[in-house]
């Protein structure tokens, strides 16, 4: 038996060498992940785990003064929603601030919509806009800066001329008004 494993040995020495290498390189590697790595991570994550705790904690703060906040906020909310009946007026804002930018308005279409759990109406708005590239521009900047709950859900831009600076804009608005007097 021990002439048949040397001899095994002798033709098979590199392969023997190179398993038992591997052997050895394996044990070597799970004995520092079972010493030093999973209680390195364990405490890691206990570390962690309590700078979370403590974020939200501190993230709540005060109950009431979150509410309060929070009450705050909406009251300015619906200070900026104008009545139903100051939709010319802001229509007419809108067209003043295009013909200030520069570009032509094209076709204006509405349709309204109540949001009952609100008591809020909503007003889609779609509307042509023509002009250079900058007043375009200038006029989207200019919308930017209305006070009162215009949103601008869709913007499509089309240039039908490459050798002419005329850009059509199609904008996708949505107004928001209160019922009431």
């Amino acid at each position: 038996m021990k002439r048949i494993l040397s001899e095994l040995f002798r033709l098979k020495r590199r392969s023997l060498i190179a398993i038992a290498a591997l052997v050895l390189i394996n044990v070597i590697l799970y004995a520092d992940i079972a010493i030093y790595q999973t209680p390195a991570l364990d405490n890691a994550r206990r570390t962690w785990g309590s700078l979370r705790d403590r974020v939200m904690a501190l993230g709540r703060g005060d109950v009431t003064a979150t509410y309060r906040q929070g009450k705050a906020d909406l009251e300015k909310i619906r200070a900026m929603i104008p009545v139903k009946r100051d939709f010319p007026r802001i229509l007419g804002d809108i067209m003043d601030t295009a013909a200030s930018s520069g570009v032509t308005m094209g076709s204006v279409s509405y349709k309204p919509r109540t949001i009952k759990e609100e008591s809020l109406l909503a007003y889609a708005v779609i509307m042509t806009v023509n002009g250079s590239y900058a007043g375009i521009k200038s006029f989207l900047a200019d919308m930017q800066q209305n006070r009162e709950l215009v949103v601008i859900d869709a913007i499509s831009l089309s240039n039908s001329d490459p050798y002419e600076e005329n850009v059509s804009m199609e904008l996708r608005l949505t107004v928001y008004l209160r019922e009431g007097a």
